[in-house]
């Protein structure tokens, strides 16, 4: 069982790893497009992928993670990683939840309501910043469960 739930724990994390790195490349290739309508296709893809593909993913890398630990009883809450891994994806998720939904929410409303063209490449841009930020903590987030500090 404990290697069921680990499989699936990997899974998800490389399906909102993945898929959130390839939503970035997708949105750097947008900001270096020269179509208008390329920042409006990519603000309604943004959605669908992240409620479709990425939320899902992100549930489920939580069940299966916190289910491991108290599956196990090699691992605990008290452990260093264990902690370094819960903080890691609290803030990776609060960005996303916050900032980002925010930035891209804003984006979708600029697109649909026809603004600057320059007001949507703004508004596209903090979301790459923002992202990057989520991309750079579940890199961290992924050397933690590999090299498990403090064990």
């Amino acid at each position: 069982m404990v290697a069921w739930l680990l499989f699936v724990h990997v899974l998800s994390a490389m399906v909102w790893l993945g898929g959130g790195l390839t939503l970035m490349v997708a949105g750097l290739r947008v900001r270096s497009s020269s179509r208008p309508e390329a920042v409006a296709e990519f603000a309604r893809t943004v959605p669908f992928v992240g409620l479709r593909i990425l939320m899902p993913a992100v549930v489920v890398l939580l069940v299966t993670g916190v289910w491991q630990v108290l599956a196990s009883s090699a691992w605990s809450f008290s452990q260093l990683w264990v902690r370094l891994a819960l903080g890691l994806f609290i803030l990776a998720f609060l960005v996303g939840a916050i900032y980002l939904s925010r930035v891209g929410i804003g984006l979708a409303r600029a697109t649909t309501d026809n603004r600057l063209a320059s007001e949507g490449a703004a508004l596209l841009n903090r979301w790459l910043v923002g992202y990057v930020v989520v991309l750079g903590l579940l890199v961290v987030a992924v050397w933690d469960m590999i090299f498990k500090p403090g064990l």
